[in-house]
């Protein structure tokens, strides 16, 4: 079942790329990656995540947890990306989603995230769920064109908060992933 939900996936990766399941020895250098894509927020509003990386294998650890992790591998051998996913009531939540800058506008992050859509219709989820960042130019576009779609604010004021709720639900099937 596994090699078939990885098998569906591989039209969706980058000429060169592969993407697998998170091995344990991947962790030094998935922790280089998340802290290489933190410095793309500095300039947007979130200097914290840039100025506050993780510094050490335990707290890199524990973010990702018990969740399932899909790594992006570059042409050379090494991880240059990686996608935290895991349930969250009937969805499958995207927890987490980094690239290298050095890889980055490959198509790399798509890829990830659209292995995930993989996964939650594989596993017959309602669909996939995030949260992101509002106010961060490259987000909301990027998600948008993979098919999520912002869903309602509980209260009018949750307009003006930094985080935004997208979600991607086979009701809303596109060519674009979900």
């Amino acid at each position: 079942m596994k090699a078939d939900a990885e098998a569906s996936t591989k039209w969706l990766v980058p000429a060169g790329y592969a993407i697998r399941l998170r091995r344990v020895e991947d962790d030094p250098l998935l922790l280089v990656v998340e802290n290489r894509a933190a410095e793309l927020f500095r300039n947007h509003g979130y200097p914290d995540l840039a100025d506050d990386p993780f510094d050490n294998m335990e707290d890199f650890r524990a973010m990702i947890g018990a969740n399932r992790v899909w790594v992006a591998i570059a042409p050379e051998g090494l991880p240059v990306g990686y996608a935290v996913a895991g349930p969250l009531d009937d969805l499958v939540h995207l927890r987490e989603l980094s690239v290298d800058p050095a890889h980055g506008r490959r198509g790399v992050g798509a890829a990830l995230v659209r292995t995930v859509l993989a996964a939650a219709k594989h596993q017959a989820a309602g669909g996939v769920s995030l949260t992101t960042f509002r106010d961060v130019p490259f987000n909301r576009p990027f998600y948008k064109k993979l098919g999520f779609e912002e869903l309602p604010s509980p209260t009018r004021h949750s307009r003006s908060a930094p985080h935004l709720k997208m979600s991607c639900r086979p009701a809303s099937t596109r060519a674009n992933g979900c």
